[in-house]
């Protein structure tokens, strides 16, 4: 009877796509004059979703973009996407044309619509929950930066260095935890909900992903009853977790307030003026607050794991690198005010970002109705991507693009170079963060804790290639995934140095970094990457820093790419700096390095930090909330990713 009820709901589902199908073909004739879009075919009902692949699809979308033009569309399933590969045209689409582009598609996956829930602010439509919470957004992240942010990402830093040192095997960890807990406390002002933040954050990335939640591939199935559709039930479930953390989180702050011990913090800036904010339901102020704690969890942490494979893949920058923060820094670690000295690691923070971007399809805009461009005629109801693997790789704007080179922010030859070097480069205002009124609010925080978290990282180590080549360094787990049940460590096991509830499975070496993960992608990808692959350091990085720095032509002569240990002449091997998770944030897969401490006077230096800060009560284990096993089979806890 399930099975026959089910089978009637699909085919009355159909029936409606059909007709939907049918009548928007109708509504959607080219207007007298105007030329259609170009773009691939693809195939009746599906459109192109057999041509992209599930692993690295903005690499398609870019080659489409090379082959098609620098604006096209394509039909997935029945949607109009359209991709834009030049920053131009994303300019003057979504940023001059901000009154029509500025809204959010639909993601069918959230219980909750997305556009008028209020619960979510990047992905609200431009609507006025939207203008209250951008207003609020605005004064929370003026204010952090004026108070430089608390010093929250300074205090993180000392922690992250222990834990780099004791435990470098989990290193992927140890940079989500470093960002995680300097949200925690930007948000709530303490940072014992980290990992909690860490897991909302990855569920939540799943149910916003297109290659994530069921329900965002085959959407209909959001219209059957949760017993027949898991992923369904596994979504209400997490937003009904997401919404107890945070009623705890606001509910602990007030508790801190009435006992005037809270620290600062963007939830103490909400209750001290509760009233004047105009949020319109009991706990829009929980999730504004919130909502910038998920955001900031997992986005960050990506570009840091893109420096240590940068790092590993082009390792001649390194030391010119540790020679600037040696020199500004000297034996202490760096600080916000050694920003305007420290134009090499702002380029390589810079080149990171354009390298591999943490979101290189772009955050989707919406069109609410019909516009034209250059005599092309877009269709309301367009999903627009300003697709920024592409837009990054604009060879007029970046010379040799696929080679990861944070001189050309710094020389004046390159089309990139700005002065004055103080303040440039910067990642303030770059395309990453998106476009016109959906400009991302949390920039700054971003820019901080990748100066200070950086910085700090290689003011104190040595990063390497491992030392066995003839290892495959790529891996197949998502990045995104708890650790396995089994491995699980009790709450009264865990420590303040490190948490050990890690995002991967680990093991560790004495020589450097060996990470062995479980697999929840375990189909290779399909792509070949179109650029050039990372070369060895010449011989030259071994010269004298300040001669590196002076000869950008010494750094950058090309030699033949050289293919991985297990890569034959005539295969399709994948480069190996683009084994990245498949969710709307790209990340390095976990992958192996050698990771040693440069001086051991700074490490012990580090430690002493650490021991006066731990003394102070500066520091405090993770907190768990739902109960042994973090709630498994219960009405609210983790979900499984």
């Amino acid at each position: 009877m399930a099975l026959l009820s089910l089978l009637l709901v699909f085919s009355v589902l159909c029936l409606a796509t059909l007709w939907k199908r049918f009548t928007s073909r109708r509504h959607q004739r080219l207007p007298p004059g105007l030329k259609k879009l170009p773009g691939p075919k693809g195939y009746p009902f599906i459109g192109s979703v057999p041509d992209v692949p599930e692993k690295n699809g903005f690499i398609k979308f870019a080659e489409w973009g090379k082959q098609y033009g620098p604006i096209y569309q394509v039909n997935l399933a029945g949607s109009n996407h359209v991709w834009i590969s030049s920053d131009q045209i994303a300019q003057d689409l979504l940023a001059k044309k901000g009154a029509i582009y500025s809204d959010r598609p639909h993601i069918p996956a959230l219980i909750d619509d997305n556009r008028t829930s209020g619960q979510y602010l990047p992905l609200t439509s431009k609507n006025n929950a939207w203008s209250r919470q951008r207003k609020f957004a605005n004064i929370i992240m003026r204010e952090s930066e004026k108070a430089q942010f608390h010093r929250y990402p300074e205090i993180e830093a000392k922690r992250m260095l222990v834990e780099l040192m004791d435990q470098p095997s989990q290193y992927n960890h140890v940079l989500e935890s470093f960002i995680s807990r300097v949200t925690c406390r930007l948000a709530w002002g303490h940072s014992e909900a980290s990992d909690e933040l860490k897991q909302r954050a990855r569920e939540l990335l799943i149910g916003v992903s297109p290659t994530g939640a069921l329900g965002n591939k085959l959407p209909f199935l959001m219209s059957l009853p949760d017993w027949l559709v898991p992923a369904k039930a596994w979504e209400r479930r997490r937003a009904r977790t997401e919404r107890r953390f945070f009623e705890i989180m606001q509910k602990d702050v007030e508790n801190d307030m009435k006992e005037k011990r809270a620290p600062q913090s963007w939830m103490r800036t909400f209750l001290e003026s509760r009233g004047s904010w105009g949020f319109q339901y009991e706990l829009e102020g929980a999730y504004a607050v919130g909502m910038h704690g998920i955001a900031g969890a997992l986005t960050i942490a990506a570009p840091m794991q893109a420096f240590c494979l940068a790092m590993h893949h082009y390792p001649q920058y390194l030391p010119m690198l540790q020679e600037e923060l040696d020199r500004v820094c000297g034996d202490r670690l760096p600080r916000a005010e050694d920003r305007p000295n420290l134009p090499f690691l702002r380029a390589i923070i810079r080149e990171c970002l354009r390298w591999r971007p943490p979101v290189p399809t772009g955050i989707p805009h919406y069109l609410i109705q019909d516009d034209t461009y250059n005599g092309y005629h877009i269709p309301a109801g367009s999903v627009m991507h300003p697709l920024e693997w592409a837009i990054s790789r604009d060879p007029t704007m970046f010379p040799d693009p696929e080679s990861f080179n944070p001189l050309r922010w710094l020389e004046p030859s390159y089309p990139t170079y700005q002065e004055p070097l103080t303040q440039y480069p910067t990642i303030i205002n770059c395309t990453q963060f998106g476009y016109g009124r959906r400009l991302c609010q949390g920039q700054t925080v971003a820019d901080e804790d990748l100066l200070i978290g950086i910085g700090s990282i290689a003011w104190l180590f040595d990063l390497s290639k491992h030392s066995d080549e003839a290892d495959d360094e790529s891996c197949t787990d998502s990045g995104y995934g708890s650790q396995s049940e089994s491995d699980e460590i009790s709450e009264k096991e865990s420590s303040i140095h490190l948490n050990k509830k890690a995002t991967i499975s680990y093991e560790e070496l004495n020589t450097g970094i060996e990470i062995t993960t479980s697999s929840n992608d375990d189909q290779p990808s399909s792509l070949t990457h179109p650029g050039a692959w990372p070369v060895d350091p010449p011989e030259e990085q071994l010269m004298d820093v300040e001669e590196r720095r002076g000869s950008i032509e010494l750094q950058h002569r090309q030699a033949k790419p050289k293919l991985p240990a297990k890569a034959k002449k005539g295969t399709n091997k994948i480069d190996p700096t683009l084994d990245f998770t498949t969710l709307l944030i790209a990340k390095p897969v976990p992958f192996k390095f050698n990771l040693k401490v440069r001086d051991q006077a700074r490490a012990e230096y580090v430690h002493q930090l650490f021991d006066e800060g731990l003394n102070k009560g500066e520091y405090k284990d993770g907190k768990v909330y739902w109960g042994e096993h973090h709630g498994k089979n219960k009405e609210l806890g983790w979900g499984k990713v």
